[in-house]
């Protein structure tokens, strides 16, 4: 015959190290902390690099006021004896050819040195040389002593360009000689008479001349 079942245990009591095994449910979980090294780091990081460009602002204000002013020529180097050595070397200049401009060769004013009709022949000439060249101060040139005025107003008065006038052979004696003149004044033909003197000591002379326009 079957036996009936146990029935419930009253006298079980729970262990008292049976509560630290359970199961931890309902708390907190633990704070990651790798978020706070790296942000640590990163500040770090930071401040070597802020110190390095300190450092390194500091060399360059040194350097540059340990370097003499910008635009400052250096000394110049001596040579071994002691001496400057020169600092710009001498170059030759070329020299330019120079144009040779000739002068003008102005009609001569001496006197002739022949007497008579010949002296006054040649004085003549000369005398209407300035007169075709409309060179009132180089007739004045041959005028008497008291006719060095008078021979540049018959000019402005009596000639002017185009000239181009001829002397004759005197019809008188010393000591005046009466040259004829002819040929064209102011573009158009003329005659006329030189006077010409001759008073020693005085040399030969242009006393006066005159000029008429022919028809």
């Amino acid at each position: 015959m079957s036996s009936p079942p146990p029935g419930p245990n009253y006298s079980w009591q729970p262990q008292p190290g049976d509560y630290k095994s359970a199961p931890t449910y309902g708390q907190p979980p633990r704070k990651n902390r790798a978020g706070l090294i790296i942000v640590l780091i990163a500040a770090l990081v930071l401040v070597a690099l802020g110190a390095v460009g300190v450092l390194a602002y500091r060399l360059v204000i040194d350097h540059r006021t340990s370097d003499p002013e910008p635009g400052s020529a250096a000394p110049a180097p001596r040579s071994a004896a002691g001496n400057p050595m020169p600092t710009t070397t001498t170059r030759p200049t070329a020299a330019h050819p120079t144009t040779a401009r000739p002068t003008a060769v102005r009609p001569t004013t001496a006197r002739p040195s022949a007497t008579g009709p010949v002296g006054a022949s040649d004085l003549a000439r000369r005398f209407v040389t300035q007169l075709n060249a409309n060179n009132s101060k180089g007739a004045a040139a041959f005028a008497c002593e008291g006719s060095e005025q008078l021979i540049p107003l018959l000019m402005r008065t009596l000639v002017g360009p185009p000239t181009k006038l001829t002397t004759g052979t005197p019809v008188s004696q010393a000591p005046t000689f009466v040259i004829p003149l002819s040929g064209t004044s102011k573009g158009a033909a003329v005659t006329g008479v030189l006077i010409i003197s001759k008073l020693d000591p005085a040399p030969m002379c242009v006393r006066a001349f005159q000029i008429t326009t022919t028809h």
